[in-house]
């Protein structure tokens, strides 16, 4: 099995599956995925989509972390925070996620990310994304006007605009 066949399954088996979005997101941001492999296999694996970061009128690097998921075989091993560690050591650059659960925030708040407010109202930070990641976005169901998001990089925001989730 490639790579992207694996990260596939992974994937499917986390999240379920909806072959137009699917086929979407591996098709565009494939090259995104970040992979942690044991002996061959992706034992876990995220998509690390660059945006960019508008606070204060200052524009700088973002990237969105989604699906974060670990193989079954593989969980409460340490993998996803090694993973998150080895692929996240930019100075200066936001990383951001919408948690899928409640039960996650805390693995998250461990591996230094901290909750804010996401918005789809305008903000001091704004996250700016791609056309491509516009075009998948369409296919998503949008939030609610307030929802939880995670940041880790960028200290002192309080309240993120990101109308772009991936839902």
């Amino acid at each position: 099995m490639t790579k992207r066949e694996q990260c596939e399954k992974l994937y499917n088996d986390a999240f379920g599956q909806d072959i137009e979005f699917d086929k979407m997101l591996f098709d565009l941001f494939f090259d995104c995925v970040e992979t942690l492999e044991i002996d061959g296999t992706v034992a876990a694996m995220y998509f690390k989509i660059p945006c960019v970061l508008n606070y204060n009128n200052q524009k700088t690097k973002a990237y969105y972390i989604y699906a974060v998921t670990t193989h079954s075989e593989y969980r409460h091993q340490g993998l996803m925070s090694k993973l998150f560690a080895d692929t996240q050591k930019e100075r200066d650059t936001l990383y951001f996620l919408k948690p899928s659960s409640q039960g996650v925030i805390a693995f998250y708040n461990q591996a230094g990310f901290k909750q804010i407010v996401g918005t789809r109202a305008p903000c001091d930070a704004v996250i700016e994304v791609s056309d491509n990641f516009k075009k998948l976005s369409l296919l998503c169901d949008k939030p609610l006007d307030t929802y939880p998001i995670m940041t880790r990089g960028i200290p002192n925001i309080e309240k993120l605009t990101f109308e772009y989730t991936l839902e």
